[in-house]
């Protein structure tokens, strides 16, 4: 299991990860009608953009974007004249599986499925079809009710950090007890843990106590870090395995209301592996980190 070896005492939308349509062409620029679903992030990863781009050429003070708003798109990269018109894609240097299919909206089961894949080995320069993704639901109606209960210390939390378990089993209280066990009083050192359907349901997102407490970290061995950052575990071991597609759409849709709602002053994202004298691979080289900065950076 991934434990960290010590701990110190002391706006939602609901995101559709599917294709995008409404797409205009101008001279200057694509603009792009807000669908149902959509959020800044999603849009910008999928046309190959900053959301910093976005914000600035929309003249946007923050995240936040309303269903039938026009946004206008920078088209430089050329990706965005062609991605809703094409179902294939070409893969460019440091693409992976997964990052693929999270752009995409789609699982990586389906994605090797249709293109005849039996392992997770693609080439620069090979097209790969891509299937229509399917709408996916709000997975997020229990965070949102019990955050609704809580006093959340919106200027203390200016980080996310991204983990994954290291082990195929276990869920928030199995996790807990056994943080107990090594001797962290506050228990469960994450404060979100996202199931992947073996001990609790696949995409479930569980609060810890930390959370409901509003009480720092335990997660990184920096007790500065654990502070100011909020701790997101998906249950897997991600060296040997992919999350599921639920698991992407569930954090993507965490990270994306709270950073929108609930703590937009977190604006910095990380993998557990990119903090500087953890030592770590976590989140695992399946999870795909890269794509999950292209989103949030």
């Amino acid at each position: 299991m991934h434990l960290p070896r010590r701990e110190f005492s002391k706006r939602a939308s609901l995101i559709v990860l599917g294709s995008l349509t409404g797409l205009k062409l101008s001279n200057a620029h694509t603009t792009y009608t807000v669908r149902n679903g959509d959020t800044l992030g999603h849009i910008a990863l999928k046309y190959g953009v900053s959301t910093s781009e976005l914000r600035k050429l929309n003249k946007l003070t923050g995240d936040l974007i309303r269903v039938g708003q026009t946004l206008s798109i920078p088209t430089q990269s050329g990706q965005a004249a062609t991605t809703s018109a094409s179902n294939t894609y070409t893969v460019k240097n440091g693409d992976t599986l997964g990052g693929i299919a999270l752009t995409h909206g789609i699982s990586i089961s389906d994605l090797k499925r249709a293109n005849n894949l039996s392992g997770d080995r693609i080439l620069i320069g090979q097209k790969l079809q891509v299937p229509a993704a399917s709408p996916m639901e709000d997975l997020l109606a229990q965070v949102k009710a019990e955050t609704a209960k809580i006093h959340v210390r919106t200027q203390n939390w200016k980080r996310i950090v991204a983990h994954h378990s290291a082990i195929k089993y276990g869920n928030a209280a199995i996790y807990d007890r056994a943080h107990r066990k090594r001797g962290m009083k506050n228990g469960l050192a994450y404060h979100f843990v996202i199931g992947n359907g073996i001990d609790s349901g696949d995409g479930e997102i569980e609060i810890g106590p930390r959370w409901t407490k509003q009480l720092l970290g335990g997660h990184v061995k920096n007790y500065h870090i654990n502070l100011t950052a909020i701790g997101i575990c998906l249950v897997g071991n991600f060296e040997t395995s992919h999350p599921t597609h639920r698991q992407l759409a569930a954090f993507t849709q965490l990270m994306d209301w709270l950073r929108g709602e609930v703590i937009p002053g977190a604006k910095q994202f990380a993998g557990h592996r990119d903090l500087r004298g953890e030592q770590t691979i976590c989140p695992g080289k399946n999870f795909p980190l890269a794509a999950m900065h292209a989103r949030y950076d």
